[in-house]
């Protein structure tokens, strides 16, 4: 399915996969129901087969925090690439506590349990060397990655801070990361990566032509007048005007 006139943003994310822009952080601002999701599918499926990995986070999944992020991303990319990271995780959570699994699988509860019950600036400083473990991993990855964070409003105060700033400051560095953070809240620009930063509101839809070639693409028998009161009572708001298309197919069909 493709949404009504959301093209320019699949193309600017392209551009930057193809490296034809200099920005490699695209921030996608909007409420519910206007097609965040659907945009973030779109733009993994157009990715290229080969030389790109890709990672995709709905945050809400991600309510333990940092540590979700460290387990999930070497789930997808696999965790043979992550040979420095496991090392630091070994090192990190052999200290204080008894660890039965030697994996990195199921730590981020573990993980839990260590950060409440240490001195806090002895714990920043051993918790960074888990993070530099994790970027300096990423780093040696030959192919270009491209995360994709879906529902940011959703993330704990402590993900959200470390997302928006000691994550977002590594993507400066690390050339080869292509970065996408939707919701209806989204990362504050900061000096350190305002710069390579893109920014895309997604608005309501009101543009007739859009709507008829989307009910034509999906087989809706309907005619332009229909299309227009439909998106007129919907007020354009894309899910809310797919709807309301269906129903009047369907009504229509059963009238035949």
């Amino acid at each position: 399915m493709i949404i009504a006139n959301r093209t320019q943003e699949v193309l600017l994310f392209n551009r930057m996969v193809q490296g034809s822009v200099a920005k490699r952080i695209l921030l996608i601002k909007a409420e519910s129901g206007f097609g965040k999701t659907w945009l973030l599918t779109r733009f993994k499926h157009t990715l290229p087969e080969e030389n790109v990995l890709c990672v995709d986070i709905d945050i809400k999944s991600a309510q333990r925090g940092i540590a979700y992020i460290f387990d999930c991303v070497p789930d997808y990319l696999g965790k043979k690439r992550f040979p420095r990271l496991n090392a630091a995780m070994e090192q990190y959570l052999s200290s204080g506590i008894e660890v039965s699994d030697t994996t990195i699988i199921g730590k981020d509860n573990q993980l839990s349990v260590v950060l409440s019950g240490e001195d806090k600036l002895a714990l920043d400083i051993r918790f960074a060397k888990v993070q530099e473990a994790f970027f300096q991993d990423l780093e040696q990855i030959p192919e270009k990655l491209v995360f994709l964070f879906d529902s940011y409003q959703k993330a704990p105060t402590e993900l959200a801070n470390w997302l928006s700033g000691k994550f977002l400051r590594q993507v400066v560095k690390i050339k080869k990361l292509i970065v996408v953070i939707a919701g209806q809240e989204i990362p504050e620009p900061t000096v350190e990566w305002m710069g390579l930063h893109d920014f895309c509101p997604l608005e309501a839809i009101l543009e007739l032509k859009a709507w008829c070639d989307y009910a034509q693409n999906e087989g809706l028998s309907l005619n332009e007048f229909q299309v227009e009161s439909a998106m007129i009572l919907s007020k354009g708001q894309p899910a809310a005007t797919m709807t309301a298309l269906k129903t009047l197919h369907a009504m229509a069909r059963k009238r035949l």
